[in-house]
């Protein structure tokens, strides 16, 4: 199998057929050594439903897996990088704002360059409003100089990976996954391309300001040490000034008599104090909650069914989804 075209699905039904249309145009010839491997990741509309025809009646090798819940766009990730087969894998959406014909422009340039291992696309403009804009902006900044990893600003999942670097990503045992940032940790040389970001076929984004700030700071979490080493940095600061501010005012009570502050100032240091103090016990909690996760030994998801076009019909299965 040369290339294998992984598609995380999250309530898609519109664009499950317009996808494969779309993608067997793009590729063209390399389609007979290509499989499409859709990831439906608990949709709850009729998602399931349109992969299931597809699979019936696709030309091409199509494959499914079907998650038994929503387990997040990393589990889905995880489980097509699992399930491919291809010398060469590419991760797309459904959506088709990440034109299948860049899969095309992405062979060549590794083709082309044996020196590079992977390829990423970023976007060339984003058509993002500008508090997300600036968001993203501030969490690239922050991540760059908290990890040893270098993130590309921009650059999104769609990406070519060799196989090389697939089974480098598969190698790692996390169950919190950021694969943006284990993209950057494994190393290999990568190309940025740039792409331009099409208007969505249907439905709308997954993705909200809220989802986009949890899933930041997951990623500093995961890369990261540095939100409790600098938590340990402001409580000693803090330490040093109280101190200081006693040595201020035994002085100033023995020289001069002043009495000590009164209670508008007592109150701003005792909420300031507990306010610092509850960023840390959250920052430590973060790292523990993570370390909870890891040591349950859960699988990352779980497989309720699978098909497959050139096979019999897989049908459900047990617990599945690998520690």
């Amino acid at each position: 199998m040369l290339l294998s075209v992984i598609v995380p699905c999250y309530n898609e039904e519109g664009n499950i057929d317009r996808f494969y249309e779309e993608t067997v145009r793009a590729l063209g010839d390399l389609m007979p050594r290509t499989e499409i491997i859709f990831v439906n990741d608990g949709s709850r509309d009729a998602t399931l439903e349109k992969l299931r025809a597809l699979c019936a009646r696709a030309e091409y090798r199509v494959r499914v897996v079907s998650f038994s819940r929503n387990f997040g766009k990393e589990a889905a990730l995880l489980a097509g990088l699992r399930s491919s087969e291809g010398d060469f894998t590419v991760i797309i959406d459904a959506d088709l704002q990440q034109n299948p014909e860049y899969i095309v422009k992405m062979m060549k340039i590794l083709e082309e360059h044996p020196e590079y291992d992977a390829v990423a696309a970023y976007q060339e403009e984003r058509k993002e409003g500008f508090i997300i804009s600036a968001f993203k902006h501030a969490f690239y900044k922050v991540i760059d100089s908290m990890t040893d990893v270098k993130i590309m600003q921009a650059a999104s999942d769609f990406r070519l990976l060799r196989r090389p670097v697939v089974e480098a990503i598969l190698s790692l045992p996390e169950k919190c996954r950021f694969s943006k940032g284990i993209f950057a940790w494994v190393g290999f040389e990568t190309f940025y391309m740039p792409y331009k970001v099409e208007d969505r076929a249907s439905g709308t984004s997954k993705w909200n300001f809220w989802k986009l700030m949890m899933y930041a700071f997951d990623g500093i979490i995961a890369f990261s040490n540095k939100p409790l080493i600098m938590s340990s940095v402001v409580g000693f600061f803090i330490f040093m000034l109280s101190i200081l501010y006693l040595v201020i005012i035994v002085i100033k009570t023995i020289l001069w008599g002043d009495p000590v502050a009164g209670f508008p100032t007592l109150a701003c240091l005792i909420l300031m104090l507990s306010g610092i103090q509850l960023l840390g016990i959250g920052i430590l909690g973060q790292y523990l909650a993570k370390d909870y996760t890891e040591s349950k030994g859960r699988p990352v998801y779980i497989v309720k069914e699978t098909m497959d076009s050139h096979k019999p019909d897989a049908g459900p299965e047990k617990v599945s989804g690998k520690n």
